[in-house]
């Protein structure tokens, strides 16, 4: 039974960018996430980060060829040399969403959205443009019915 709920979570989180996503909204202040939040995650970020350092030490022999075994066009050494460190980041910035609950329940969740400005409304536009999502132009509405009735 338990080994059931586990394999459920482990597809319910399948994907890692979700959760690197939530960690970094759960530290920056343009989320939304007031200082109740943001401070104890990243207290855990900063800690996780620290604890992470000694195992990157530890880790550099196999590193070291995991590097060697990428090509050379993609190697970043960052991200293989620094990647216990990450994942420690990561997962120590996770110490803020109870913290995060607690604000949604009690503030965050009974906020109005904050209204959109035209320079942020233009960047989305330039960036589902250059998606090219939409690219069936010129667009030719039909609501509300043009004045020629047609």
């Amino acid at each position: 039974m338990r080994r059931g709920g586990l394999l459920a979570l482990l597809l319910a989180t399948a994907g890692c960018t979700p959760v690197v996503r939530y960690t970094d909204e759960l530290v920056d202040q343009r989320f939304g996430r007031t200082l109740f939040t943001r401070f104890p995650a990243t207290l855990g970020a900063t800690t996780g980060f620290v604890v992470g350092v000694p195992i990157d030490v530890v880790a550099i022999p196999a590193s070291w060829a995991f590097y060697r075994s990428q090509p050379k066009e993609t190697r970043d050494p960052l991200s293989v040399f620094l990647f216990p460190s990450f994942v420690l980041w990561k997962v120590g910035a996770l110490f803020g969403a109870p913290f995060d609950v607690v604000e949604w329940a009690a503030y965050r969740g009974w906020q109005p959205p904050a209204a959109i400005t035209q320079q942020e409304r233009d960047v989305i536009e330039r960036t589902w443009d250059s998606r090219g999502y939409y690219s069936e132009y010129p667009v030719t509405p039909i609501y509300p019915p043009p004045p020629d009735g047609g």
